[in-house]
């Protein structure tokens, strides 16, 4: 299938709607493939096609996009189903294994005992680990037979089929880039406040180093501080964001790297009632995010498409399961671009996000 698909420049999957009878490829197309099928002499195998009506199982273990994962966990959790919707007639289920965050360590234990217990597994698309035991139970998991698929993170060590990651360097030095034409160019001078979550988490720790790493060279003049933390100190973020705005010496301009962080800026500039007095850059769209773009809360967001993320990798596993394709690279970085409020309706119909 995949020679005929080559030579009628077609993708694999409407070759097997035309040969299989399926819906979705036009009749004059399914002839065109069949014809070619019998020139280069291709026969159905009925036998083999009747023994793989079984459905390919896989698990998607992702963080809950409830509570403060309906900023980006829900856009990875949009990009999976999209796929698996898409799937469902054509050989793969999915299992959804949501888990709330400090409990990946648990749903992965659960799933491994499943396994040992004799359940098969063909895939499984997941969060990009963070702590050892995560990994090691990641790790165990592959080496019962299961294809895993990282998102949003990689750890090669675990013996992963591949992971999907945004360019998150690119993502850094692009705010970095703006934050420097904000405030003035290369000879500015000034402080800025990053918000630069966690340390541990992959994407977090990549666009604030990327971030960092462009400041000092480009413009060495502006001092960033860092105001860590993520989703377990919200709280802490809040009071902290807000005693630096509530000063006299406030920075001149506030970015964060995550999304969540995005949301406790957009809140802090609006109650010390700073709009327009202060610029601010945030990270991921949206709904909360393209609001405060819209308002002049934020004067940009860097969009890094999580729903294109989570969809690539899982149409990634699903193309090796199905029909045995193997990515040229392991890691699928997407694109990154920057968002002004004059642009901003695309990114959200890319999101799939409705104006609020």
């Amino acid at each position: 299938m995949k020679d005929i698909a080559a030579k009628l420049d077609v993708s694999v999957n409407t070759v097997h709607k035309a040969v299989a009878g399926k819906p979705g490829v036009s009749e004059a197309l399914r002839a065109k493939i069949i014809e070619t099928a019998e020139t280069m002499g291709y026969h159905r195998n009925e036998s083999a096609s009747n023994l793989r009506r079984k459905d390919l199982r896989i698990a998607v273990c992702l963080p809950s996009a409830t509570k403060e994962g309906v900023y980006f966990y829900s856009y990875l959790w949009k990009g999976c189903t999209r796929y698996a919707h898409e799937q469902r007639d054509h050989g793969l289920s999915f299992e959804m294994l949501p888990y709330e965050l400090g409990r990946y360590t648990d749903v992965l234990d659960e799933l491994l005992a499943r396994l040992e217990a004799g359940e098969h597994l063909d895939g499984m698309i997941a969060y990009n680990p963070i702590s050892d035991e995560e990994c090691a139970a990641l790790t165990r998991i592959v080496e019962h037979g299961v294809k895993v698929q990282l998102i949003d993170g990689d750890k090669p060590q675990t013996g992963r089929f591949g992971a999907a990651i945004a360019n998150y360097g690119a993502a850094g030095n692009l705010m970095a880039e703006q934050a420097v034409n904000l405030l003035g160019g290369r000879a500015a001078a000034g402080n800025i406040l990053l918000l630069s979550g966690d340390a541990y988490t992959d994407s977090h720790y990549q666009v604030a180093r990327a971030f960092h790493a462009y400041i000092a060279e480009h413009a060495p003049a502006l001092k960033v501080e860092d105001l860590p933390g993520a989703h377990a100190d919200v709280d802490r973020l809040r009071a902290e964001l807000g005693h630096r705005l509530a000063v006299d010496e406030r920075p001149d301009l506030v970015c964060s790297v995550f999304a969540v962080g995005s949301e406790t800026v957009a809140d802090a500039v609006v109650e010390h009632d700073l709009v327009g007095k202060i610029r601010a850059i945030g990270n991921d769209v949206f709904p909360e995010s393209a609001e405060a773009l819209r308002r002049g809360i934020f004067t940009n967001v860097v969009y890094k498409d999580p729903v294109g993320i989570a969809y690539r990798a899982s149409k990634r596993l699903g193309d090796n399961l199905l029909w045995g394709i193997v990515p040229e690279d392991d890691v699928c970085r997407g694109p990154v671009e920057l968002v002004f409020a004059s642009n901003l309706d695309q990114y959200c119909k890319m999101a799939g996000i409705v104006s609020v």
